[in-house]
């Protein structure tokens, strides 16, 4: 007579309860549509900025009469891990570093987001440090050392460092501190407008920004990236998005997922199978033995 084998249940272990809670965790974070640029500066440490084609959404080089050079390590915000190394410029000499990217900028009724690191290495009211979009206008962020205001974040157009229709937050270039500086642009049939967040701390938006600026039109057909100055400044982490998620992290999101990877490591460890040597029977002797 046959008897039914017995169901094997397996135990619900707590790495099984980790991995379970982590897989949802990467299945629930909210994933950004698409970068259509993104540079990291993983090039060669001390190399020229110059000739470097790194990065993804570019058309071209960098390039530049007067060039960058790559810094040993990378920035690093609250929610900005370093992934690469960065840009870096030396107080002092006027630098000019150009990139092209491969989508066309500015059509009209568009949105495009940019963000970047940038940390001012030598303050000085004099000098300037500047991210800017060359077009028909030219729009630029960063400090300036002419205008209003020579000592804050600012949005300006016209020549780099000019002061020209500047406008400023209330957040003091020091060196040696990094920020993180997000740019709207809003690309219209007339003037487009502008609107930088500094630090920001949420994946949303704010709903008002540290500063606007409108009266200019940079055109439809913008694809000129430039880095600019002579205060002695170091950039990173250049992204460009169509939505604001897509250029700025959700804090501590990746910090909590990694967390429960590393807690789920540990308790498989502990609760993985060992190999227990079995007893065997003792030996039967054979007969006339």
């Amino acid at each position: 007579m046959s008897h039914p084998q017995p169901t094997l249940r397996r135990p619900i272990t707590s790495a099984g309860i980790v991995a379970a809670v982590l897989g949802a965790s990467l299945l629930s974070y909210p994933v950004s549509a698409a970068l259509t640029v993104y540079e990291p500066f993983s090039y060669t440490a001390a190399a020229n900025l110059n000739t470097q084609n790194g990065g993804t959404g570019f058309s071209g080089a960098w390039s530049g009469a007067t060039t960058a050079t790559i810094n040993a390590s990378g920035l690093s915000y609250s929610t900005v891990p370093a992934l690469g190394l960065a840009a870096t410029t030396a107080a002092g000499t006027a630098v000019v570093n150009s990139r092209s990217v491969s989508a066309t900028l500015g059509g009209n009724g568009t949105t495009t987001y940019f963000s970047f690191l940038m940390r001012p290495d030598n303050v000085n009211t004099a000098r300037n440090a500047e991210f800017g979009l060359i077009g028909s206008a030219n729009l630029w962020v960063g400090k300036s050392f002419s205008g209003t205001d020579n000592t804050h974040f600012v949005l300006e157009s016209g020549t780099a460092g000019s002061g020209t229709g500047l406008q400023a937050t209330t957040t003091t270039a020091t060196s040696g501190t990094t920020v993180l500086l997000v740019l709207r642009a809003d690309f219209a049939s007339g003037n487009d407008t502008f609107k930088l967040y500094v630090n920001p701390t949420s994946v949303i938006e704010p709903g008002s920004a540290a500063a606007t600026l409108t009266g200019i039109d940079v055109g439809t057909s913008l694809t000129s990236l430039q880095l600019n100055g002579n205060l002695g400044f170091t950039f990173d982490e250049l992204k460009i998005g169509t939505t604001y998620a897509d250029v700025v992290p959700e804090p501590g999101t990746w910090g909590s997922v990694f967390a429960l990877a590393g807690i789920g490591f540990i308790a498989w460890l502990r609760s993985r199978p060992r190999t227990v040597a079995k007893k065997l029977p003792p030996a039967v002797p054979l007969p006339g033995h």
